[in-house]
Order: structure tokens, then sequence, then C-alpha cells
């Protein structure tokens, strides 16, 4: 019996509700977060990260993030690579689309910016981005804790500590490669339903 079985006469309805958001394709191993979903998953990380002041997609491939730190401001254009599930945490990496750009109201800082362009080619310099982020080439790393990205949790629950998923994210939608096929019977159903209670409100114009 599905998860859908068990709910009964409105299982049809819930199911075309929640298919707005994420998406299982069991054949091609693969999980499909719609841009509404992705929009959450932007919520929760610019909730949960201080220097974030924005993130949101782009219109073609990826996110853009706007990240204030130490009176800089730094605009970022990238796209998530992996996703590395462990027990308590979960680690990332990031591509960078375009260069970053940096800004600051701050005289001295707009001279240090200058000089970075200079000399370190337009690279964001240790200590712009947040706390357990860092930047290697065109690479950002980053490390959360699992309980900060419910929204993947709630279908990555099933798989084993130590998976490695594969990211892309086209046009607003998050395509994550599993190791496993998942279904609707992996969804941790009432954690994405209050998800959508709390997030739900600020996408459902969309």
């Amino acid at each position: 019996m599905s998860i859908f079985d068990k709910i009964g006469e409105s299982s049809n309805f819930l199911q075309k509700t929640l298919e707005k958001y994420i998406v299982f394709n069991s054949e091609a191993k693969e999980v499909t977060l719609k841009n509404k979903a992705v929009l959450i998953l932007c919520q929760q990380a610019q909730s949960r990260v201080e220097q974030f002041k924005s993130l949101e997609t782009h219109p073609e491939e990826g996110l853009i993030a706007t990240v204030e730190q130490k009176q800089i401001t730094a605009n970022l254009h990238f796209t998530p690579e992996t996703i590395t599930l462990n027990p308590d945490s979960i680690d990332g990496e990031l591509r960078l689309l375009t260069t970053p750009e940096l800004e600051s109201e701050s005289m001295l800082y707009k001279y240090l910016i200058a000089g970075w362009k200079t000399f370190l080619g337009g690279k964001i310099p240790d200590g712009t981005l947040p706390k357990n982020f860092r930047i290697e080439g065109d690479r950002v790393f980053y490390n959360l804790p699992r309980n900060q990205l419910k929204l993947l949790d709630a279908f990555a629950h099933t798989l084993e500590n130590g998976s490695t998923l594969g990211a892309n994210l086209k046009q607003g939608e998050l395509t994550i490669k599993t190791s496993v096929a998942l279904s609707w019977d992996d969804l941790k159903l009432q954690s994405l339903l209050q998800l959508l209670n709390t997030y739900g409100s600020r996408v459902r114009s969309l």
C-alpha cells in the first residue's frame, strides 16, 4: 500500500498538489524539486545563514546570492554540483558561473576590493563568505546542519550516510541524482506538509 492509498479519497488531490513542489522519477533515480520547492530551500538557507541577504533562482541556471560580511557585499552566481549526506550535516559543492562582484560603501574596503581585483584576479578573499563556507578556485564548499535543510531531509532520510548526490539546477528546478530509486513512499509526508504550511504561502502566488 502506497503512502497515498493510506490517505484515502483525498489522495489524488494531495499528490497533484505535492507534484507542484517535488517529482520522483524512480526509473532514472532522480528527484526534481520544482521552482516552488527550490524557493523554499532558498528561504530556509537565507533564514539560517545571517550573512545571506538574498538568495534566489537565476532564470537560466543556478542561483544568485547576495552576501554581506565585514562591510563587503558579494554578489555570487553559482550552481550546485554535489550534496553529501552526513549523520548531522550536509556537505555541498557549488560551482561559480561568473566572477563574483564585490562592493562596499566603506572607502577603505573599496581600496581593498580594487587591490583584490588587481592581485587576486577577482577571486574572493578569505573571510568574505559566511562561516562554514570556503572557496577554492571556482568552487565553493559548505557545511550546514542537516536540520536546517528539512526539505532535503524529507526525501533523503532513507539514503545511507556518506551518500553523494549529483545536482543540477536549470530554469529554477533542481534535479538531484540519487544512488537508489526513491518514490513517494520514501517521503516524510508530515515533515513536508509542515514546511509547505510554513513557507508555502510565500511562493503560492508563483
